[in-house]
């Protein structure tokens, strides 16, 4: 049987059709299958928060206007609002959420709160609200909970008293203090502040006698806990970080990277000022006291002179000035930073030369020093530096740790052009018609005269030692003298 002519038509639009179907029913179901995943998400977190979770293992005992409950609520507490209930005491919590909102809608008389030994509970489900009575608010035991949000108090009118004692936590809001007008006492002692990662900053912004210095009651007796600043005051952290804010110059960035204490507790730190790609034509004219790094890359920078002269920058132990338009270095022969600098980074310069002699005293004496960088820079590839420069790198190879990088500059001569500077053959750098020419200094030849002036006196001495012996006669110099 014969298909007619329009047949082969109708069944490309069928295809095409089936097609289209196709693909309309898969974007449906990847733009539903988030939302289905999210729903299924919200109602287990739903399900962890509910007061309801645990009825059959909780045990709740009660005594007059007091509730302690452990290990979650029996349904006779969760069934009705309880308003005889004024102090609710929570041992346990089973879960990983628990929602204060339905806690204080079953319990709206409250007047003080604990939840105690929690360690599964990391994160709270709504806040309480302004018509709360809880006037006493006690978190202790709460292991895996870092952070308290700081709207779960904020709106509480009749809050006064905050215990945070005997925690796991790292931070902590200004809202959570500022924000419940009558609060008066706040504890924190015995948690695991994280003093170096900002979370705690708003800190040291606060007077004195601000609203939240004056409500911790034991501020002066926290400790930081975590990396950087472990085992150190808080307040004393607090103090240096308000201090690196105020003094820090403009347009850099200034940062506490470390802190140590000396013999007699005091916490010293140390800061590193970056002011790299900041377009700067001279560095900065302050530094924040303890400054000991300072990074100036990518400036247009042609002098080191404000650097060494200025008397802040004379504790300065890490000086990065890569990428900038230095073309000389003679300030650094006979400075007092030149013998006591931890590390300093040329590279990417305009230097021909440096003064070797001094770089060589500087490194023999200096024992802090840890490396120099000073590749990427248009060398003067002559006789009358490179021995010098050359003898200078491999004698400090562990010193000098980018010499992969100092090389001569581009040249016609390829025996020298690009060529690594501490591997260069001296016959390349220092021929002159075939022949070898070693430099002279001006150093040399006076060495070379009194050399040969020793040598003279020293002969002299001899012939006339020689003369006395076979003939008796004294030299002609102590016959003239009186």
């Amino acid at each position: 049987m014969l298909l007619p002519p329009h047949c082969p038509a109708r069944l490309q639009a069928r295809r095409f059709r089936n097609v289209y179907e196709a693909v309309v029913i898969f974007v449906l179901f990847q733009l539903s299958t988030p939302i289905v995943m999210q729903r299924r998400r919200n109602e287990i977190i739903s399900r962890d928060c509910s007061l309801y979770e645990f009825t059959k293992t909780a045990n709740c005992v009660s005594n007059h206007n007091r509730l302690f409950c452990k290990g979650g609520f029996t349904s006779e507490w969760v069934n009705a609002a309880k308003y005889e209930i004024t102090h609710l005491k929570v041992l346990e919590w089973p879960g990983p959420c628990l929602d204060v909102a339905r806690l204080q809608h079953h319990f709206p008389a409250l007047r003080a709160l604990e939840i105690v030994n929690c360690s599964l509970l990391t994160k709270f489900k709504g806040r309480f609200v302004d018509s709360s009575k809880i006037e006493k608010i006690g978190l202790h035991g709460l292991n895996s909970l870092w952070e308290v949000p700081a709207d779960l108090v904020s709106r509480m009118s009749e809050l006064r008293e905050l215990d945070l004692r005997g925690n796991e936590l790292r931070h902590i809001r200004g809202a959570m203090i500022t924000g419940p007008p009558l609060l008066q006492r706040v504890h924190l002692s015995n948690n695991k502040w994280d003093c170096s990662d900002s979370g705690l900053d708003w800190l040291a912004i606060e007077q004195d006698n601000s609203t939240v210095k004056t409500r911790i009651v034991d501020y002066y007796q926290l400790i930081c806990n975590q990396r950087l600043y472990k085992g150190k005051p808080l307040h004393k952290v607090m103090d240096i970080i308000k201090m690196v804010r105020q003094t820090c110059p403009e347009p850099c960035a200034c940062a506490m990277t470390h802190v140590v204490s000396d013999l007699e507790g005091a916490v010293i730190p140390m800061i590193t000022v970056d002011c790299s790609n900041r377009h700067l034509e001279v560095p900065p004219a302050t530094l924040p006291p303890g400054t000991t790094t300072l990074r100036l890359e990518n400036n247009k920078i042609n002098t080191i002179r404000m650097i060494i002269q200025n008397p802040q920058y004379k504790k300065l132990a890490d000086l990065y000035l890569d990428n900038n338009s230095i073309s000389a270095v003679k300030e650094l022969e006979g400075s007092e930073w030149f013998g006591t600098f931890r590390v300093l980074s040329l590279r990417g310069n305009l230097l021909k030369q440096i003064p070797v002699y001094a770089f060589d005293k500087a490194i023999q004496v200096n024992n802090n020093i840890m490396h120099v960088m000073l590749g990427h820079n248009p060398w003067r590839c002559d006789c009358h530096f490179i021995p010098r420069f050359q003898a200078l790198l491999l004698k400090y190879k562990r010193v000098i740790r980018d010499q992969h990088d100092i090389k001569c500059p581009k040249s016609d001569d390829k025996t020298i052009s690009l060529v690594q500077i501490s591997t260069i053959s001296l016959g390349h750098v220092c021929s002159k018609g075939g022949q070898v020419e070693m430099p002279i200094s001006y150093i040399n030849i006076v060495n070379l005269i009194l050399m040969a002036l020793i040598m003279l006196i020293l002969g002299r001495f001899i012939y006339d030692w020689h003369t006395f012996k076979t003939t008796g006669k004294l030299p002609w110099l102590s016959s003239i003298l009186p």
